[in-house]
């Protein structure tokens, strides 16, 4: 086992990380921007240094700078939680040539993964369906071509894309050709990677993926599966475990593809494989090499505490093969700073107080500053109950309880979804909140 773990993240994630590390007797480190010197997750670690002044570029993407820090703290592993270095392969790369684990699979399996198109591509290999087109084009006029031939509406996504960043949804050739230079440029920014690709627009599925962990013999557990229909801007707001939507005969389908995927690939430790699920069919989209921001929803529905295994794996521990059972039925939601009337996305904290009666993670308490500088979540609220309705009805109590003030959140908004009789009908899909709130495609 480990003996000491550098934390190369932020926020709840890191304190998520702290308790596990504590629960398995392992010292940690932070890492932290000067911005955040106060912050939670900084006076709950054993150590903690300082890697950069404010933003994330120049400090929790620090590569150079963490890994010094690893080094002279004594650190043996790191575990970059999710975000920021969690899907790099060359700062994995580089924590394996510096002699230190790199809590995630291996930098090739890294690579291979982060490129959505080559991702894809890998997926046709092992016979788990794709969405039509999903190939990176080199060219405009080659992009034209193919959107003619799957039909409009298409969209248009960045190969090393995540958080919902260069991604455009195209009704036309018109737009198409307005607006493929803004998608490279976007990507370019993002990514340092303008390569983009194309698949046809599905207008009513529904966004379900897999749980996975492998250990390094290549012994593999379903740890259940998850909806994530409900997004902004191709960003999750709930989620949900186990996915209500599905029949026992789909879901034995949908883990028997997951199943074919994983076998062809060389892969140790968690991941998330995330499908498209319409007119009865799966089609892959992406793995996600990493612990997800809503891997807490499946904790509570199967029982499993998946960073504490997650460290235990990298450190060589064995798992035997299994798919999990669920119990009850587990629902996540956002909590995201959000500009409201009269109110900005980032201030001070001046009231913060949750429900205790829900499960909570959060790197904030009352009189902390929200800085302009990171991801927009404040806190994930999470509940379990028998059956998706009555988990549904204690979140809207528990939504009701909320108090904060001094920042715009999207607190209003996640009151709506939970009082919304297609919602509670389960009647959602991947385009749902955007209809409701009017966010253009």
């Amino acid at each position: 086992m480990f003996r000491k773990i550098l934390i190369a993240n932020r926020g709840e994630v890191a304190l998520r990380i702290i308790r596990a590390c504590q629960q398995l007797k392992i010292a940690t480190v932070a890492v932290y921007a000067q911005a955040e010197q106060h912050s939670l997750f900084v006076q709950q670690a054993d150590e903690a240094y300082c890697v950069g002044p404010d933003t994330a570029q120049s400090s929790y993407l620090n590569r150079e700078g963490i890994l010094m820090t690893a080094l002279l703290s004594g650190a043996d592993a790191i575990h970059p939680g999710y975000g920021f270095l969690a899907e790099d392969a060359v700062f994995a790369q580089m924590c394996a040539e510096c002699g230190l684990t790199f809590i995630g699979p291996k930098a090739s399996v890294i690579e291979l993964l982060a490129d959505k198109a080559a991702a894809k591509k890998f997926a046709r290999q092992q016979g788990v369906p794709v969405i039509p087109g999903g190939m990176q084009l080199k060219n405009e006029q080659d992009l034209r071509t193919k959107a003619k031939q799957l039909g409009y509406p298409v969209m248009l996504k960045a190969n090393f894309g995540g958080g919902g960043k260069g991604m455009r949804v195209l009704a036309s050739d018109h737009e198409l050709r307005h607006q493929y230079h803004l998608i490279q440029e976007e990507a370019r920014q993002a990514f340092l990677n303008d390569a983009v690709y194309l698949e046809k627009y599905l207008p009513h599925a529904r966004h379900i993926e897999v749980q996975i962990l492998q250990d390094h013999n290549g012994h593999l557990q379903i740890l259940g599966d998850r909806e994530c229909s409900l997004q902004r801007h191709h960003q999750k707001v709930v989620e949900e475990s186990p996915a209500a939507i599905l029949q026992p005969q789909q879901r034995q389908t949908l883990y028997q593809l997951a199943q074919r995927l994983m076998a062809g690939l060389a892969y140790t430790g968690l991941g998330t494989l995330e499908f498209l699920f319409t007119g009865q069919q799966f089609y892959f989209l992406e793995m996600n090499t990493r612990l997800q921001v809503e891997h807490a929803v499946t904790e509570m529905t199967t029982g499993a505490d998946l960073v504490t295994t997650q460290i235990q794996v990298a450190a060589g521990k064995t798992v035997q093969p299994k798919i999990a059972t669920f119990k009850g039925h587990a629902i996540e939601v956002r909590l995201n700073a959000q500009p409201q009337e009269n109110l900005l996305a980032t201030g001070q904290l001046t009231k913060f107080r949750l429900f205790t009666g829900a499960r909570v993670e959060t790197g904030y308490r009352e009189g902390d500053q929200i800085l302009p500088y990171y991801d927009a979540l404040i806190a994930k609220i999470l509940v379990k109950q028998p059956t998706r309705l009555q988990a549904v009805t204690k979140m809207q109590c528990c939504l009701q309880r909320v108090q904060i003030s001094g920042i715009g959140t999207n607190l209003p908004l996640l009151k709506q979804i939970m009082g919304l009789p297609s919602y509670r009908a389960n009647l959602v899909d991947i385009h749902f909140l955007a209809h409701l709130v009017g966010d253009a495609q």
